[in-house]
C-alpha cells in the first residue's frame, strides 16, 4: 500500500511539475508573441526594405515595405517559405546567389544594386549580415535603402562642383584656399603655375602654404592670412618687382565659415598691371589736360596783353617819330625807345613761337658737338646794345674749346634768355659773369648777376607756367616768364637740370647742366 501511495504521490508531483511547465510555456509563448509583435512593428515602420532568408534561400521574415516592393517588381505576393531565387531571371539569380552565399559563409557585405522599373533606374544600398545561432550561420538578414534621390542629388552636386572647379581652373585669376593651419585646400592652375615660377615650389593639397614661401615673404603673408582667418574680409594691391618690370596684383581675402566658425579662407588674385597702367595714364592725361588748359590760358594772356603792349608802343612811337621828323626835331630818343620796344616784342615773339612748337611736339631735337664759348660769344654780341644802355659788363669765363653735346639751337636759346634776364635785373653799372664746370657725368653752366635777386617765395614759381610770375626789370622792363619755362623744357629734353641760387637784393645765379656724352 505504501508502494502504491508513493507511486500515487509521484504521479501528483509529476502532474504539478507538468502543470508548471505548461504554465511556463504559456508565459514563454506570450513573451515570444509580444517580442514578435514588437519586432514586426519595428521593421514595418521602416522606410527601408527588411527581410531574411534561411540557409536554403527561403524567406523567413520580411516587412511591409519589402512586401510592397516585391509585389511591384514581380507581381507576386510574398509569403514565408518562398524561395528568394526562384522568381529571378538567370542573371539576377546568379548575382543574388553569389551575394547570399558570401553572407552564409559568415561575411558582412555592402553593395549598390540598380533595379529598373517603369523605365527608370532605382538605386539601392544593400547590406547583408549572417544570422548566427549557437555559432552556426542559419540564414541571412538583409536591409535595402532606396538612395536614388540622394544619388541624383549627389551627381548634380558633383556636376556643379566639377563645373565650378573647371571655371576656377580656367579663369585668369589666381584662386586658392587654406585651412586654419595654413594647409592648402584648393589651388587652381593659374595660382599653382605662378607660385612655381616665382618660388620653385609645386603646390599640392595639404601642403603648408606659409612654409612654402621664402623667408622674407613669410611674415608679410602670415599677417594677411591671420587677418582672413580671424574673420576679416579685405583686399589690397601688391607691387611685384621682377627686375625688368613691376606687376600689380589685387588680392581679395575672404574667411570661410561653417556654423559661424572660421574653418579657413579663400583668396582671389587678379593681375591689374594693365588696369594700373591705364589708371596712371588717365591720371597723367588729367594732369596733362590741366597743364594744357593752363598753357592755353597763358597763351591767350600773352597774346591779349604782353604781345599787344609792345606793339602798341611801337605803333604810337612810330607815329610820333613821323610827326617829329616832319617838324625837323631831334628824334634820336624816340628812335631808341622804338628800338627797345621792337627788340622786346621780337624776343617775346621768338619765345612764344619756340614754346608753341615744344607744346605741339613739332620741334626737332638734333644734338651735336659744338664749342660753347663760340656759341656764347654770339649771344653776348647780340645783347651788347642792351647791356651798354645799362652800362653792364658781360664776362665770358668759359674756356675756349669747351665742348658740349646738345642741340645747338636750343642751348643758344637758353643762353639768350638767361643772359637777357641777367641784364634785365642788373643795376646800372652792374656785371654778368658766365662760367662752366664739369665732373664725370655733367657739364654745368652758371650765369651770375649782381642785381635785385629773387624772393625765396618766388623761386618755385619761376619754371611753372600756370603761376604767371613776372617781375619788372631795374628799368621797369616787362616780361612774361615764358623764357625761363622754355629754358626748362629745352634742358629737360637733354636729360639735364636747371636751377637757381639767389639772395634777395644781392643778385641771382641761374645754372643748368647737360649730360657728358663720351666721344
Amino acid at each position: 500500500m505504501e508502494g502504491d501511495n508513493y507511486t500515487y504521490q509521484q504521479l501528483i508531483e509529476e502532474c504539478q511539475s507538468l502543470r508548471q511547465e505548461i504554465e511556463l510555456c504559456r508565459n514563454s509563448s506570450s513573451t515570444i508573441e509580444e517580442s514578435t509583435s514588437s519586432l514586426n512593428a519595428l521593421i514595418n515602420n521602416q522606410e527601408a526594405s527588411i527581410w531574411s532568408i534561411d540557409s536554403q534561400y527561403n524567406y523567413v521574415i520580411f516587412n511591409n515595405h519589402f512586401k510592397d516592393a516585391y509585389l511591384q517588381a514581380f507581381g507576386l505576393k510574398i509569403k514565408k517559405g518562398l524561395n528568394s531565387l526562384d522568381v529571378l531571371d538567370h542573371e539576377l539569380k546568379e548575382f543574388w546567389k553569389e551575394k547570399y552565399d558570401q553572407a552564409l559563409n559568415g561575411q558582412q557585405i555592402d553593395f549598390e544594386f540598380t533595379n529598373k522599373a517603369d523605365n527608370k533606374d532605382f538605386i539601392f544600398n544593400v547590406s547583408l549580415n549572417p544570422v548566427i545561432s549557437n555559432g552556426i550561420v542559419i540564414g541571412v538578414a538583409a536591409l535595402s535603402v532606396d538612395v536614388t534621390q540622394q544619388k541624383c542629388a549627389a551627381n548634380i552636386l558633383a556636376e556643379k562642383n566639377a563645373n565650378m572647379l573647371s571655371i576656377m581652373d580656367n579663369t585668369l585669376e589666381s584662386i586658392w584656399a587654406i585651412n586654419t593651419s595654413y594647409e592648402i585646400l584648393f589651388t587652381n592652375s593659374v595660382f599653382k603655375n605662378e607660385f612655381y615660377h616665382s618660388f620653385g615650389v609645386m603646390l599640392e593639397k595639404g601642403v603648408n602654404l606659409l612654409e612654402s614661401l621664402p623667408d622674407a615673404l613669410r611674415p608679410i603673408w602670415k599677417k594677411r592670412y591671420d587677418r582672413a582667418l580671424s574673420n576679416e574680409r579685405f583686399s589690397f594691391v601688391d607691387a611685384i618687382d621682377v627686375g625688368d618690370k613691376i606687376f600689380y596684383v589685387e588680392v581679395s581675402m575672404n574667411p570661410m565659415l561653417h556654423d559661424e566658425k572660421v574653418i579657413g579662407a579663400s583668396f582671389f588674385a587678379n593681375d591689374i598691371t594693365e588696369r594700373k597702367a591705364a589708371e596712371d595714364a588717365l591720371i597723367e592725361n588729367e594732369h596733362r589736360l590741366k597743364e594744357l588748359n593752363s598753357t592755353k590760358d597763358k597763351f591767350f594772356s600773352i597774346i591779349a596783353h604782353d604781345l599787344k603792349s609792345p606793339f602798341n608802343s611801337i605803333v604810337g612811337l612810330s607815329d610820333l617819330l613821323v610827326v617829329e621828323a616832319e617838324k625837323g626835331n631831334d628824334i634820336s630818343e624816340i628812335a631808341r625807345i622804338v628800338q627797345k620796344s621792337s627788340h622786346q616784342a621780337m624776343d617775346l615773339i621768338s619765345n612764344l613761337l619756340e614754346w608753341s612748337r615744344t607744346q605741339s611736339g613739332k620741334i626737332d631735337f638734333n644734338p651735336e658737338y659744338f664749342e660753347v664759348c663760340h656759341l656764347l660769344n654770339q649771344e653776348i654780341k647780340a645783347h651788347n646794345t642792351y647791356a651798354r644802355q645799362k652800362n653792364i659788363n658781360i664776362n665770358n669765363l668759359i674756356a675756349n674749346h669747351t665742348l658740349a653735346h646738345a642741340d645747338k639751337y636750343m642751348i643758344s636759346c637758353v643762353f639768350r634768355n638767361l643772359l637777357s634776364n641777367a641784364i634785365k635785373f642788373s643795376h646800372q653799372g652792374g656785371e654778368v659773369n658766365i662760367s662752366s664746370s664739369k665732373n664725370d657725368k655733367y657739364i654745368s653752366f652758371s650765369i651770375i648777376d649782381n642785381g635785385i635777386g629773387i624772393d625765396d617765395d618766388d623761386i618755385n614759381k619761376l619754371f611753372v607756367i600756370d603761376q604767371n610770375h613776372s617781375t619788372p626789370g631795374t628799368k621797369n622792363e616787362q616780361g612774361t616768364g615764358l623764357g625761363l619755362i622754355l629754358c626748362k623744357e629745352f634742358i629737360e629734353m637733354h636729360k639735364g637740370r636747371i636751377w637757381v641760387n639767389t639772395k634777395n637784393k644781392k643778385g641771382s645765379e641761374f645754372c643748368f647742366s647737360l649730360p657728358i656724352i663720351s666721344l
